[in-house]
Order: C-alpha cells, then structure tokens, then sequence
C-alpha cells in the first residue's frame, strides 16, 4: 500500500514578518533611487562646471552662431520703422552680435528717432558699430552733436563714448589717436562730483599705455626727442610707472647720459632684474667722461665706482630671464575618484656666461589671473652648483594640492615660474599653459 506524502501546509506569515519585507522592499527601493539620483546629481554637476568654465571668447562665438542663424530666416528690418523703441535696440543688438553692422546701424539710427531724452543706449551702440565699420568721422560727429550740459547721463555716455572710439584706433594701432580719444574721456570723467577709483584707474592705464606706444613707434622710427615728449606725457599720468622711467633711461644713454644715470639709479632698487646694465654701463662710464671733461673729478669716481658695485650687486642678487633655460621633462594630471592632481617635473639650464651658486623657485598656480597656489623649491645650493653654458640641474618634482574636477578646466590654469637668488628680487622666466596632450587618467 502506497502511502501518500503529506502536503506541507505554509505557515501563515505573521504581520512582524510582513512588516519586515515591506521595510526591506522600501529600502531596496529606497537605494537604488538614491544611487541613481547620486549619479544624476554627479553627471548634472559636472555639466554644471563645463559650463562654468565655458571662456568670453567661446561664449562669445556661440552668442554669434545664434544670432546669425536667426537674422538668416527672415527679414527682421522689414516694417522695423513702425516698431517701438525697444524693439528697435533689440533687432539692433542682433544684426550686431551676428556681426552685420549695416543693418544693426539701420536698427540703432531708429532706435535714437524714438528714444526718450536723457537715454543714450542706442547712441552708445550706434557709435560701436560705426567704429567697426571704420566710419571715425561719423562716430565723432555723433558724440560732439550731443550739447555738453550739466547732466550726469551724459557725462556718462560722452565718457563711455571717447572710451570706445580710443580701444578701436589703439585696436588699430593709431595709439596717438587712441591717446588723445581717452583724454577726452578723461576730461568728461573728472567732471563727475563722486568717483569710481578702478574706473578712474582704467582710463589713466589706457592714456598711459597709447603714448608709451606711440613713443616705441618714434624710437623705432629714430626720433628719439618725440619719444621722450610722449613718455613723459605718459609720466604726468603714471608718475609712479617703472616701464616709462627705463624706457626713458635708455633714450637718454645716448642723448643725455648724466639723466640717464638718474632714472636708472632708483630703477636699481625697484626691479634690478629688468635692467640692462650693457647700456647703464655704458651711461655710466660717458657720465664718468663728461664729469672729467667738466673738471668734476669727484663725480667722474663715483660713476666708475658705481658700475664697480653694480658688477658684484648682479652676481649676489639678480637673474635674468634669458640666463636660464626652462626644460618642462612632463606633466601628469592623475585621477583619483573624482578629483585630478596635478604635478609636474622641470629641469633647469644654465645658458649664461657666470656659475651659480644658490637659486631658488616659486611656481605659481593661476586661473584668469588670479592666483590659486605657490609651490616654492631650492633649485641649487653650494653642495651643487649650476655651472655656466649649459650646467642642469637634478629633475625638480613640483606637486600642487589644488583638485581639478574636469579636464575643461584645465584649459584655464596656467604656471608661472620665478626664480631668484634673493627673494627681494624674482625674476618670471617662464608661463605655461597645462599641456593637455599629457592628460591621463589612473587610479
């Protein structure tokens, strides 16, 4: 007789046991959604940080692509003339960014016949596209046609105006136009009661910088008497600017030796590493024969004695750029989880005539201008000196602490090198990009 298996009977599940798979059922769910928003989250701000780090340039050309594929599909002058202001400066805006300025003229030009008095936007924007066209006559009608009154406004346009029309002649190299454009400016500015020091500051940097090049077109051009009445122009605006004082000590090496040595001299103590003490020498030993010549026989030793105590001055304290020779031997960027460090290896030659005996190194990490890191290194001792015509050193490693979080920003860093043999006076040898073609990553 066959005996029949018994059925397993289920035991009935209690509300605990319940309970607890619906808790574990939750905090499955519970983790994977949380995993999947994690990385969600971690795409999303990746792209954030793209976008960041996106240039003025790039910014820039996607504005323009835009825009030109926008004025491409249809006629936007078309009936402009009956449309509102506002809508005229917006078209304007338009055919500018996609660089048509005839028609963004056209829009402006309408923009002024129906803006309110005592707004100046289109008259701004009408000036910069006729300054792109070349149209200079124009433009400066446009901004003398506005009477001078009392108004702040329009002290503000004329200020912005003279500002404009001097970037586009210094952007085409007529710097003493450009000079003479942000003077004007200059005058409208200084009418104001309440003043912005960085504003103020901006337009005494461009007069500055448009005569000290109108001047290097004079030295090139052999008229050196020009040259120095444009710097000191330029003086009068910037009293406290070494590159005038230098390039004024190098102009009168020749044509007045005695002034030569008395722009150099302070010179020696602001930035020794900048100087080329081939033409102080020689300004120094003609000085020393006109005192001779002019029966000062006590001025004429203190000239040779100067050139005596400048020679050791050099040896002990000063490096010049073109004495050593950067060598970048490579650039790894590691990746550890989601961060990259950056570190870089160096050698360095020397390329001069003279051994040297202690030196020393900042590497300076900087994004847009602004410094993010410094890493400082001795570059040779007494133990190992660098000798001259071509002494290398052992490889230097730099390692910066500074995470990097996307490959895009690495466009964006660069690393400047000083050297110095006295901290006092640092020397910037070098300015490198991040070379990307080395980019890698490990873990």
């Amino acid at each position: 007789m066959i005996k029949e298996t018994p059925k397993k009977v289920k035991k009935k599940k209690t509300v605990f046991q319940i309970l607890m798979e619906y808790v574990r059922t939750i905090a499955i769910s519970f983790a994977v959604a949380l995993v999947f928003t994690i990385l969600l989250s971690m795409h999303a701000r990746s792209e954030m940080i793209k976008n960041l780090y996106i240039n003025p340039q790039e910014r820039q050309r996607m504005d323009e692509k835009v825009a030109k594929q926008i004025v491409m599909q249809s006629d936007l002058t078309k009936n402009l003339r009956n449309k509102k202001y506002a809508i005229c400066l917006q078209v304007g805006n338009l055919y500018a960014t996609a660089n048509d300025f005839e028609n963004a003229e056209f829009a402006y030009r309408l923009a002024i016949e129906k803006v309110k008095p005592g707004v100046y936007t289109p008259y701004l924007k009408l000036i910069e596209v006729l300054l792109e066209q070349e149209k200079f006559d124009e433009a400066k009608t446009y901004i003398r046609s506005i009477r001078d009154v009392q108004n702040v406004k329009l002290i503000k346009f004329k200020t912005r105006a003279y500002i404009i029309l001097g970037d586009k002649y210094y952007s085409l190299g007529k710097f003493l136009s450009a000079a003479k454009s942000y003077e004007k400016s200059k005058f409208y500015y200084d009418k104001f009661s309440k003043k912005d020091s960085k504003i103020d500051e901006s337009i005494i940097v461009r007069i500055t910088n448009a005569y000290i090049e109108t001047a290097n077109i004079m030295v090139q051009n052999g008229y050196n008497s020009d040259a120095v009445r444009f710097l000191e122009k330029a003086a009068k605006y910037s009293p406290d600017n070494f590159e005038i004082k230098y390039k004024l000590a190098i102009i009168y090496s020749d044509l007045d030796p005695i002034k030569s040595v008395e722009y150099f001299e302070p010179l020696l103590k602001k930035m020794p590493q900048h100087i080329d003490y081939g033409v102080y020498g020689k300004a120094l030993m003609k000085a020393a024969n006109i005192a001779d010549l002019e029966g000062k026989p006590t001025q004429a030793k203190y000239y040779r004695y100067k050139i005596h105590s400048i020679d050791i001055f050099v040896g002990q304290k000063v490096v010049y750029k073109n004495d050593i020779e950067v060598i970048l031997d490579s650039f790894i960027v590691k990746k550890l989880w989601f961060k990259y460090k950056l570190r870089a290896q160096y050698k360095f030659r020397n390329v001069s005539n003279n051994d040297i005996n202690h030196l020393s190194a900042d590497f300076v990490l900087s994004q847009r201008g602004r410094v993010l890191e410094t890493v400082s290194k001795t570059i040779v001792n007494n133990k190992s000196p660098l000798y001259s015509n071509g002494g290398e050193t052992q490889d230097i490693l730099v390692v910066f602490g500074k995470n990097i979080f996307t490959k895009k920003e690495l466009e964006q860093y660069i690393i400047d090198i000083y050297l110095y043999k006295d901290e006092q006076y640092k020397t910037l040898v070098a300015t490198m990009r991040v070379p990307l073609k080395s980019f890698y990553s490990s873990k």
